[in-house]
């Protein structure tokens, strides 16, 4: 496995997931209808019979670089029924606590590499490559 130190740059458009209004919002502005995919498993979870969206990540990308999931909000929040529009609604699902997920490239200032084994038998990893790769991009 490979783990990799990242530092985004300064001006780096992060959008900030701190509550359902800031969720519903992006789902309002970028709306991607997934009732068909989601419907099944998001009523079982929630018990909500409706239309379901999500923002369309590819649309956000054109505004934010990055959308940060704080750990309160992911623990607030996630699994929950977010209120969207009259009809519609959205679930964060499938995110992790303190989870950002990069959407432009321009998200990497640099990287440093550092590789892991993992003994299967003793289900332990040590370090494999102590040496750092720098990675720029703009």
């Amino acid at each position: 496995a490979d783990t990799y130190r990242l530092e985004s740059f300064d001006s780096a458009r992060v959008l900030e997931i701190t509550d359902m209004d800031v969720w519903a919002q992006i789902c309002r502005r970028y709306p991607l209808e997934v009732t068909a995919t989601r419907r099944h498993d998001w009523y079982r979870t929630t018990g909500r019979d409706g239309r379901w969206i999500i923002p369309d990540w590819s649309q956000v990308a054109h505004s934010f670089d990055a959308v940060h999931l704080p750990v309160a909000a992911y623990l607030s929040l996630a699994g929950r029924i977010i209120p969207v529009d009259e009809g519609k609604a959205s679930v964060i699902g499938g995110w992790n606590p303190d989870e950002t997920y990069w959407l432009t490239d321009v998200s990497l200032m640099h990287a440093s590499r550092t590789a892991w084994t993992r003994n299967v038998q003793s289900d332990t990893w040590r370090l494999t490559d102590e040496r750092a790769h720098g990675i720029s991009r703009v």
